[in-house]
């Protein structure tokens, strides 16, 4: 029986949270493995992701909007079966963390998490739900992860 090659989700929901995935995505030349499939959160940004591979728009939510993260849990519940991906990057939100708990759940998947540069006194929300998860948490500031165990430093998004 042939073993699959491992297959890497990258996503991030909009704005400054996708800026700084392809700015992660740009910079960092040597991937161990290339990305195979990307996730996002609207369909601007995917257009850009589609140029580099198969994307998916699980779409926005938040806390106060129960129908739009009952309708953001199934989309991401459908690419993780569909996709079953072995590991996660992701420079978050909420609706990208719950890609990650779901792969991780699902699949066993491995996540890293990049908290956003924005977050330079604590963890997002998202972060800190992801600590209970991912199996890498990055921040871009020494400070947030001098208050986190868990999570890590190693220098900021460019």
């Amino acid at each position: 029986m042939a073993k699959r090659s491992l297959k890497l989700c990258v996503g991030a929901s909009s704005g400054g949270h996708m800026t700084e995935l392809l700015g992660l995505l740009t910079t960092v030349t040597r991937w161990p493995i290339q990305p195979s499939v990307y996730v996002t959160t609207r369909e601007i940004w995917a257009k850009k992701l589609e140029e580099k591979g198969p994307t998916y728009i699980v779409g926005e939510c938040d806390r106060n909007k129960p129908l739009k993260l009952l309708i953001t849990i199934w989309k991401s519940f459908w690419f993780v079966m569909k996709e079953k991906p072995d590991v996660v990057v992701t420079t978050g939100s909420l609706p990208i963390a719950i890609v990650c708990v779901l792969a991780k759940k699902l699949c066993k998947a491995k996540i890293v998490w990049i908290d956003s540069v924005a977050q330079l006194e604590d963890l997002s929300m998202s972060g800190r739900l992801m600590l209970k998860y991912a199996d890498l948490l990055l921040t871009q500031w020494p400070e947030v992860a001098a208050k986190y165990p868990k999570a890590e430093y190693v220098g900021e998004l460019q």
